[in-house]
């Protein structure tokens, strides 16, 4: 599925490529940037799955989180 993507130049990008998106993304939060360096190493290293590594990333994230919520030290699941 295309996406439309607006900057606040007001470019406009249209795409289907995840690694294209994840470029263009202006990306303040810490979490999101580790998705977004994921997406750029997939890219460059194998040129395609950027989506699959994100998603797959982030499943990885939500589970880590309900760790981190129940008071898990980080060093006790890695």
């Amino acid at each position: 599925m295309d996406k439309l993507i607006h900057d606040d130049k007001g470019n406009a990008t249209i795409s289907n490529d995840g690694a294209t998106i994840m470029k263009l993304l202006d990306v303040v939060h810490p979490a999101a940037k580790i998705l977004v360096d994921i997406a750029k190493s997939q890219e460059s290293e194998v040129g395609d799955g950027t989506t699959r590594v994100v998603l797959f990333a982030e499943e990885f994230l939500k589970e880590a989180k309900l760790f981190i919520e129940d008071g898990v030290h980080s060093k006790s699941y890695t």
